[in-house]
């Protein structure tokens, strides 16, 4: 597995596109053609429309492109992606969640670099199809196989400062502690949809703002918890 940081911080010497991009022989029809080309051989190789077909999809997919190819679109990973989102839309929550599935399983053999963010995608999806336990299983999983969110900002924030480019202390004022309050808003939102989703806002955006804003229905939804036996502020989600 290539090391999170060489993907992160260092290019590399067979970037295709790169070059292509600064040629003046650069071509963008036979560019969006060549993109289309790969993308259509993928999904004619493998039926995305049934689980069993997702679930088909070999590892050996992700490692067809050592070199990352000519741009990060036809990468299986992110043709998956962008079909979870069209299954999402269609609320087809099933197919979606495959496709995320499989997603997971591709990102450790891709070229390109792939955070806590991007694994996190299955685990939101799993929320918004009520499946909290599988959610909360897949959360756990990624923990211990990537790390946590936290984990994964404490190596940049060393980086940061072993390249100079910030102290820690502004790393973590600037990054880490707005994370983890992001992380704890989040763990209260979940908890509200999986317990009292008569209650919850339709959004976790929604649910953030109103708390940063200490409004009036956020004021309502503290007391029905309380009321329910609760309290929001120390509330548990994740196992």
């Amino acid at each position: 597995m290539i090391n999170l940081f060489d993907k992160l911080f260092k290019k590399s010497d067979n970037s295709n596109y790169e070059s292509s991009l600064i040629s003046s022989e650069f071509n963008l029809e036979e560019y969006n053609k060549y993109i289309d080309e790969r993308i259509n051989e993928f999904k004619s190789k493998y039926d995305l429309t049934t689980v069993d077909g997702i679930r088909s999809i070999p590892i050996d997919e992700a490692k067809k492109y050592p070199d990352g190819g000519k741009s990060v679109v036809y990468m299986p990973e992110q043709i998956l992606n962008r079909q979870a989102t069209e299954y999402k839309k269609e609320n087809k929550y099933d197919l979606a969640i495959e496709c995320l599935k499989k997603v997971n399983e591709l990102y450790p053999y891709s070229f390109y670099a792939y955070q806590r963010d991007n694994y996190e995608r299955l685990v939101d999806f799993l929320i918004l199809a009520n499946r909290f336990e599988e959610a909360k299983i897949e959360h756990e999983k990624i923990d211990k196989s990537i790390g946590t969110k936290i984990d994964e900002l404490i190596k940049l924030q060393q980086y940061a400062e072993n390249s100079g480019t910030e102290s820690k202390e502004e790393y973590y004022n600037r990054v880490i502690k707005p994370c983890i309050e992001e992380e704890r808003q989040r763990e209260e939102y979940y908890w509200l949809l999986e317990n009292c989703p008569d209650i919850a806002p339709k959004s976790f955006g929604g649910y953030r703002k109103m708390k940063n804003m200490n409004s009036d229905n956020y004021k309502k939804i503290v007391g029905e918890v309380f009321n329910r036996g609760n309290n929001i502020d120390i509330v548990r989600f994740w196992k």
